[in-house]
């Protein structure tokens, strides 16, 4: 396996550009394809000593044009794509776990004999196992819950979630459901306002608190999230009246922004009203100009029962 591909000129070494281009796709027996082949686009990249930029794409057909012109190194997309239709010219990967192939780009810095033996180390380790029981299931979690059970995963990013929750002091399960409230756990998911990955950010803000817009790096975003967290515990802390009332101003603010919680709490004051539970704030909602406020209401009240649920499938 190779790290140069041009052993003459080293110079010409540099980031492999990868396309996961699987936006929404559900095989029959992945359900995150995105997250799952991030994952093993990571591991190939250990494996080939290459630094794999990846990133995510939705026109099929321009991106293989890219690729075939050299633009990009490999791309990700359904095997039975369309797109692939009369591209005899393209060598593809064998055919994975989600019914997803692996294309590099005839001029790029990859070859399919490169991929292939990445691909063929990883299936005979121990971490395939471990991705395909992560990425495999449905997590659906009032659904879960009326099956009853327990399970061994509650979302694909456990390990993560418990990391990065514990830097906040919240309940890992806690965080979990902001997740699922924001992102379903796909790492790929993009809003129409563009907010972007696993906890729906915008590129400023991931930027801002963690110096990265890396939209499917799951720790990176996960990382910003938190970071943008503490400073809302901070802003808010002698507010609310208890740590569970600061965790529900966090998550109002999370969605509609601190200005606007910060409006709510202005307005109870000024009307001598009460604000040290998120029950004050929403009662005064209505008298915030320009703040509608049933979407924060929604979102607070569905993440907590979010985490109600998670605290039955992995108590």
């Amino acid at each position: 396996m190779r790290k140069n591909p041009n052993e003459n000129n080293p110079d010409s070494f540099g980031q492999a550009r990868c396309v996961i281009a699987v936006n929404d796709y559900i095989s029959n027996s992945i359900f995150y394809s995105a997250g799952y082949n991030y994952e093993l686009l990571r591991r190939t990249a250990d494996l080939l000593q290459y630094d794999f930029d990846i990133s995510a794409g939705t026109n099929r057909s321009a991106i293989l044009d890219t690729l075939e012109a050299g633009g990009i190194d490999m791309v990700v997309l359904p095997a039975a794509d369309s797109a692939l239709i009369g591209r005899t010219e393209l060598s593809l990967c064998s055919v994975m776990k989600d019914s997803t192939v692996w294309i590099a780009s005839p001029a790029g810095r990859l070859t399919t004999a490169d991929l292939n033996l990445a691909l063929s180390s990883i299936r005979h380790s121990d971490d395939l196992k471990d991705i395909l029981d992560r990425f495999s299931p449905k997590f659906e979690p009032f659904r879960r819950v009326q099956k009853g059970g327990r399970y061994k995963y509650a979302s694909p990013y456990d390990k993560l979630l418990k990391a990065k929750a514990a830097e906040i002091g919240w309940d890992w399960r806690m965080l979990a459901a902001l997740v699922w409230q924001e992102s379903r756990f796909r790492i790929e998911s993009r809003s129409r306002r563009g907010a972007e990955g696993l906890l729906q950010l915008m590129a400023s803000t991931a930027i801002a608190y963690n110096g990265s817009a890396e939209r499917l790096d799951p720790e990176a975003n996960l990382q910003a999230g938190v970071n943008y967290i503490k400073k809302l515990q901070r802003m808010f802390q002698d507010d609310a009246s208890s740590p569970e009332e600061l965790t529900r101003f966090v998550l109002a603010a999370f969605n509609a922004g601190e200005g606007r919680i910060k409006d709510c709490i202005s307005v109870a004051q000024s009307k001598g009203l009460p604000y040290g539970t998120w029950n004050d704030l929403k009662a005064v909602i209505p008298y915030v100009e320009d703040f509608r406020g049933n979407e924060t209401v929604v979102h607070v009240e569905r993440t907590d029962s979010l985490y109600k649920a998670f605290c039955i499938i992995a108590p």
